[in-house]
Formats: structure tokens, C-alpha cells, sequence
């Protein structure tokens, strides 16, 4: 009896790997490519993604020097973490900035604007072209107590 319940137990895994799997599989491959910029794709992984020169390490570095804590913010103790999404183009440069998850307007816009300020990237490749990738960064503003 034990035998058996182990077995049906480790069906009922592999059921569940297997599905979550082809679950992931067909999600990805369906979301490759999900909108358009200038009448071409913009992929939402792209086998070598963007990254600015200097890697991660610069990207920090950029938006250190130009973020400003909006006074207003600081008065109202506002903090969190704003989302950004944006498009990294062919030719590397930002398009299309949008804020996805949002903490006040006053630090959504501050976000915003440090991003649309960012350097040229260099842009994403699939098949040794480049392409257009969508790209997502989290900024942190915290008030130091």
C-alpha cells in the first residue's frame, strides 16, 4: 500500500512539474513579442538583453547623481518603491516611459524623469540584430531617519 501512495505521490509531482513547465513554456513563448514601436516588435526578453556601458554598476551610478527627493515628498514622509517601465530601442535609446506600480504622483514623476535622462543603452540582440526590448526598473526612495 505504502508503494503505491509514494508512486501516485510522485505522479501527482511530476503532473504538477509538467504542467507548470508547458505552463511557463507557452506563456513565453506567446509573450516574446507583445506590442509594437515604430511598426516593429518589442520583446519582453530578448536573447541578449540591454544593459548600459558599465553595466549595472553605471546604471546605479546614473541615477544616484540625478534623482532629487522631491521636497514636497520629503515633508509628507512619502516613500516606496516606484516601477518603470520603458522600451530600450534598436539604437539604444529610451521610448514609451510609464510608470507600472506606483507609490505618490510626486515620486512617480521624479522616477520618470531620472529614467528619461538615462544614457544611451546598448540595445538588446536576438540573432546578433538588434531589437527592441521592453525593460522594467525599480527606484527606491527612502528617508533616512
Amino acid at each position: 500500500m505504502k508503494r503505491r501512495e509514494r508512486r501516485d505521490r510522485v505522479l501527482l509531482k511530476m503532473l504538477i512539474l509538467f504542467s507548470f513547465t508547458f505552463g511557463m513554456f507557452f506563456i513565453s513563448g506567446n509573450a516574446m513579442a507583445q506590442t509594437q514601436y515604430n511598426g516593429e516588435d518589442v520583446f519582453v526578453a530578448a536573447e541578449e538583453m540591454p544593459s548600459l556601458p558599465g553595466g549595472e554598476k553605471s546604471l546605479q551610478e546614473s541615477l544616484y547623481k540625478n534623482l532629487r527627493y522631491p521636497a514636497t515628498a520629503i515633508e509628507k514622509g512619502v516613500e516606496g518603491k516606484v516601477f518603470v517601465k520603458f522600451i530600450i530601442t534598436k539604437d539604444g535609446s529610451i521610448a514609451n516611459v510609464s510608470v507600472s506600480r506606483s507609490v505618490d504622483p510626486l515620486l512617480d514623476q521624479e522616477a520618470v524623469r531620472v529614467v528619461r535622462m538615462l544614457p544611451r543603452f546598448q540595445p538588446g540582440k536576438n540573432g546578433g540584430k538588434p531589437v527592441n526590448v521592453w525593460y522594467s526598473l525599480p527606484i527606491s526612495f527612502q528617508l533616512k531617519s
